[in-house]
């Protein structure tokens, strides 16, 4: 289970980012979690990480693309959904020389009473630029 807290808005409504304390302890169990699936709990901030590699960087980009767009796919049927942030990481195995890349996605499924419409984004976005950035609100 990824689930990091429950939603915490500010005096103006707007989505206050959860503590990075608890970000870091969502992200653990997630790392203990075999099942390797999303949660989509309403009223909640959730942590998923996608990953693929491949022997070249552009081969590790491919897979993990296709991954990412069906997770993003399956999270925008998901009313109250929202992409706050997606981080990218890449790294190269020393061993193989193979290459994986990770995008770590903070989100929130927002109640219904607080779901606001969410302007899509290409799932190939953050293979250009690694951090993509949602403003809450």
């Amino acid at each position: 289970m990824a689930i990091v807290s429950t939603c915490t808005y500010d005096s103006r409504g707007k989505l206050v980012r959860p503590d990075a304390l608890d970000i870091s302890r969502a992200k653990i169990r997630l790392d203990l979690d075999t099942g390797e699936k999303p949660t989509f709990d309403r009223g909640h901030t959730h942590v998923f990480v996608v990953s693929d590699m491949g022997i070249t960087a552009e081969q590790a980009c491919e897979r993990v693309s296709a991954r990412l767009r069906r997770f993003l796919d399956r999270a925008e049927d998901v009313r109250g959904f929202r992409k706050i942030t997606m981080k990218k990481s890449q790294s190269r195995n020393r061993l193989n020389l193979n290459t994986t890349i990770s995008y770590e996605i903070l989100y929130v499924v927002e109640a219904d009473e607080r779901s606001r419409s969410r302007s899509p984004e290409s799932p190939d976005a953050g293979c250009q630029r690694g951090w993509t950035t949602v403003t809450p609100g």
